[in-house]
Formats: C-alpha cells, structure tokens, sequence
C-alpha cells in the first residue's frame, strides 16, 4: 500500500493565519520545552495501545525528501506533522473508538460532515475541511492548542466554544478527509509552533534528539515506541484482495470442506526492509499443509500476505487448521520477533 503524502493545518495555524509548514525552527522553544498543561497530554483515545491501536505514523523529521520518526525509524512520511493512531481495520473503526480531548480546554475548531472514504478513491482534498475531515481543536490556554483529524462522519460531539475536560469525548476515529486507513491524526502546538509530543521539539529538530516528553506519565506508557504489528489474519475458502484485507474481513469460524481453496491471509503494519516473513498453515494431524518464507526488499506502511492450497478433488480433511504468522527482524545482530501469531479455524 502507497502513504499518500498531505499535510493537515492546525487550528493554530489557522486562528494566526500561518501555515505551520512553512514555520522556521525556532531556538527558544528547542532550548526549553515548556511544561504542558496538566502535567502531560493524556492519550487521545479511548483504546488498548499495542493490543487494538497502534501509531502508525509519526512526526517526520527528515528535512530532506524521505522520512525519519524522532527514533530515526522508518514510522512517518515525507512532511507528516501529527501522530497518527489507528484501529487495524474498517470493523474496529465501525464499532466505535473514541476519540478524546488530550487536556481541559476550550473547542476553538470544528467540523462535521464529511464522509468516511479512502483517499485513493476521492483524491487528495483542496480545503481544510477536505483535508482534515471530520476534525476538532482545543485550545488549553498558556498557547497550547491540540488538533484530532479524521474523525467518523456524524459522530463529533462538540461545539465551537464549549469547554471540555480531560478524556471527554470528541467524536470516534473514521476515515474523513485525507485519510489512507482508519485513525486520527493528533498535534500539538505551542505558540503556533507544532512540537513532536515525544520530545517536545519541532519537526527540525534532528532524529535521535532527545527531550521531554509532553505526555503524561500514563499515556507516555501506553506509547512505548512499537516498530511493527500484526492488523488482521484469518483463513478464508476463497482468495481474498489486498484491498479486502486492509478494510477488514470478518474471519469465518468454520471453512466448508468442499471450498475450492484454502486460503490462510494476513495483514500488517510497519514492516522494514530485511524483515523475514514466515507464514505456515499445519493441518488437524499437525502436519505441514502449505508454508512460505518472504524477504522484505523494502519498507512497507502496510503490507497483507497470503498462502493456501487448491482442492483438487477430495474435500479438504476436516478439523481444526492452525496459521501461523512470524515476522523476525535483524536488530544489531540480534533476531527480534515483531509478530507471533497463531489463527485456526474448522474445516467441516
């Protein structure tokens, strides 16, 4: 899957009247990262990290044409200024994540209305609103504004100069606005200048800097740095696309023993160069039925595999079949497995 590249405005940059890309770095605000308010951002949404959400992009920090998160990773794209955190699939996405105000504050922006498409199928939006989507601001006081993108078409709770508390819900996460899978894209700036909540520095400052984090100790847990994961697998009697598997397919409990193929897919995000791909599906007697072994010969945002058999004849054997799906990665010299997945199902 390609990252289409956009930006997303702030209200910040909005309520000024300048567009935070095109803002210089700014030493003061590098030298010393203010105090956020309350004590740290709280995690803007409600949803297990690591188990169900995932960041999936960052803020780039490459000045250059390629991309680097703020740990020198591979997690962003050219010119991306806010976190992305997404649900793995349009099934999550439909059954409800809220989104949540980060900090008490006052609601400056927000829109509603726009509908839940991908933006391979609308095309990269020309106004704000076509852009952002479904999005809402906050300004905390003291020049703190947050900024939460992307949300669900009809489902923004709040009004242009209502107050919110901390955790109180925006909206639910969707696909509005530039949006190439379902998540919101949060910011933070300070004084109009967009700051990286993990180090609390601009876009300029170099990868690998360190700083303080602007999360609260809580939500800075909860977005332990994850360098890949898995988003869906399954098995199918039929061969599904790419394009089914990033939007989510309900994984059947049983297979029909008479289906003309055996299919066992995956689905995941985060996936670099090098990283080795096992996928293996045994049969009820514990034998091998089918396996694969694929090399990554580049990063990829998001990448879905699949492996299976055609019948040929006979109806498959009925029982329980196992997939399995391992991602091992080179990490200075040391295998690390990034993803250890286990999926079975009935063949009757």
């Amino acid at each position: 899957m390609t990252v289409r590249r956009c930006r997303l405005y702030s209200a910040a940059s909005i309520l000024s009247g300048v567009l935070l890309a095109a803002l210089a770095l700014s030493p003061a605000v590098r030298a010393q990262a203010p105090a956020p308010p309350g004590g740290g951002f709280d995690l803007p949404v409600d949803c297990r990290m690591g188990a169900v959400c995932s960041v999936q992009n960052y803020i780039d920090h490459d000045p250059g044409p390629g991309w680097r998160d703020h740990t020198c990773g591979p997690l962003s794209y050219d010119g991306h200024r806010g976190i992305d955190i997404r649900v793995p699939t349009q099934i999550e996405m439909r059954q409800g994540v809220a989104v949540l105000a980060a900090a008490d504050g006052k609601v400056v922006a927000v829109n509603d209305g726009q509908p839940d498409l991908l933006l391979m199928d609308t095309g990269p939006g020309k106004t704000l609103d076509e852009r952002n989507g479904n999005w809402a601001a906050i300004d905390h006081g003291g020049g703190w504004v947050t900024t939460y993108a992307h949300m669900m078409k009809g489902t923004v709770t709040v009004k242009r100069g209502q107050q919110v508390k901390r955790g109180e819900k925006l909206g639910l996460i969707g696909l509005s606005g530039n949006s190439d899978f379902p998540h919101v894209h949060f910011a933070v700036t300070y004084r109009n200048l967009l700051l990286d909540p993990f180090i609390g520095m601009e876009p300029s400052a170099a990868c690998g800097e360190s700083g303080a984090s602007l999360w609260s100790p809580a939500a800075q847990t909860a977005l332990a740095y994850r360098a890949g994961g898995l988003l869906s697998a399954g098995f199918l009697g039929r061969q599904p696309t790419h394009r089914e598997i990033m939007d989510g397919i309900v994984p059947p409990e049983t297979v029909s023993a008479t289906d003309p193929v055996l299919i066992f897919w995956t689905g995941a995000w985060g996936l670099r160069d090098g990283d080795r791909l096992r996928l293996a599906i045994f049969d009820p007697q514990g034998e091998v039925f089918v396996k694969n072994e694929h090399v990554m010969d580049r990063n990829r945002a998001t990448e879905s595999r699949l492996i299976g058999r055609k019948r040929r004849g006979e109806p498959w054997p009925p029982g329980i079949y196992r997939g399995i799906y391992r991602v091992e990665r080179q990490v200075e010299g040391t295998t690390v497995v990034i993803i250890d997945s286990v999926t079975e199902v009935e063949v009757r």
